[in-house]
């Protein structure tokens, strides 16, 4: 007489072998995103810092204005602020919103340097 199916412990040992599979992949998956999180960033400060090289060449000076610069942020993530020490220097910032590492930034500066303490360079 042939049994047909699968044992209690065959059965536990899938479960917990989908279990450490989990564990190591969800963590794994949620770095990923925030990584893509830091990538809007980038780009909203690349977009910044070509509307500052455009405002320069009309004006020979940078502005600490976001709508001076002809150019919309709408990021999900992110809060962008400006601000000019010099007329020929400038900080673009990128301030996280929400999430557990809310107020973590990024800055680029007129050479195109990035820096700050966001975690996920």
């Amino acid at each position: 007489m042939g049994r047909k199916g699968f044992t209690l412990v065959e059965v536990l040992i899938v479960v917990i072998i989908i279990g450490i599979l989990a564990s190591i992949g969800i963590p794994q998956f949620a770095a990923s995103i925030e990584k893509a999180k830091g990538g809007e960033a980038r780009a909203g400060l690349g977009h910044t810092q070509t509307g500052e090289k455009v405002y320069f060449a009309e004006n020979e000076f940078y502005t600490n204005n976001t709508a001076n610069l002809d150019i919309t942020l709408t990021q999900k993530y992110w809060i962008f602020s400006i601000s000019t020490p010099t007329s020929t220097t400038y900080t673009a910032t990128a301030t996280r919103s929400g999430g557990t590492h809310s107020g973590q930034t990024l800055t680029m500066d007129q050479a195109g340097t990035i820096s700050g303490n966001w975690e996920y360079k």
